[in-house]
């Protein structure tokens, strides 16, 4: 019946909801109450999320979330309108806490900060959410891994991370002034890999170590990817330091 009413522009997909959600609960949640728009949203998007990050998004189909949702395919269409959008709106949402978060931790800092606070602000808010925001976050930071790299979604995450990737640009610039522009860039980069690597929390780790460890301890990866990163930031900028040196010689003498 609702694939008929899809074809009606008009239709009143919240009222269509509604109607489905209290012939549900009639049928077969007798006693339970109706979910709202906003709790169908957001089962779809955690179905969504759970699906996308266990397979990848070209597998997934929209059936498949509606099935896992347990909500009819036309009411995906009326809150997303597309599976590309839902993707978007996965992001969208863990993306707005994770910056809020970041730029909490920023905004703590006393003083001129130092390499290490600056990679503290970036990966300490993602592991608090990961080990005590629930299990979407899990689901989260596996999506993230997978696609966070890919050329098809480089800009769309990009965008919606632009604005602490900014606040830690300038931060890094800051804690170490032998930084250039480009260095800062290439090893934000880096550390976004690393990231992405860190919060897969998969089992790459424990097949290189032959069991000794394992990568979903994130208290403990975290533990080794901060000095790690602050060291591989003070390296670039030595050879940032090293890189100017030269090409200032190299022009006194030309000159002469």
């Amino acid at each position: 019946m609702l694939e008929t009413f899809r074809s009606h522009r008009s239709l009143d997909w919240t009222r269509v909801e509604q109607l489905y959600k209290s012939s549900v609960n009639g049928l077969s949640m007798a006693g339970k109450t109706t979910r709202s728009g906003d709790n169908t949203r957001t089962a779809i998007l955690d179905a969504a999320e759970n699906l996308f990050a266990a397979a990848s998004f070209d597998i997934v189909s929209m059936r498949d979330v509606a099935a896992k949702a347990r909500v009819p395919l036309g009411l995906i269409n009326y809150h997303f309108q597309s599976k590309e959008k839902l993707f978007e709106a996965i992001i969208a949402r863990r993306s707005d806490e994770l910056n809020s978060r970041r730029r909490d931790a920023f905004a703590a800092l006393k003083g001129k900060p130092d390499l290490q606070q600056v990679v503290g602000v970036f990966l300490r808010p993602y592991l608090d959410l990961m080990l005590q925001g629930g299990p979407g976050w899990r689901a989260y930071g596996r999506l993230l891994a997978q696609t966070g790299q890919a050329e098809r979604w480089t800009r769309l995450i990009t965008r919606h991370f632009k604005e602490t990737q900014n606040i830690i640009l300038d931060a890094l610039v800051q804690a170490e002034p032998r930084l250039t522009k480009e260095a800062a860039a290439r090893g934000y980069a880096h550390m976004v890999s690393v990231m992405f690597g860190m919060f897969a929390a998969n089992d790459l780790l424990s097949v290189i170590s032959k069991r000794a460890y394992s990568g979903r301890d994130l208290e403990r990866a975290y533990d080794y990817a901060l000095p790690f990163l602050t060291g591989a930031f003070e390296s670039l900028a030595a050879a940032s330091a090293q890189s100017r040196d030269t090409i200032s010689t190299r022009r006194k003498a030309a000159g002469a």
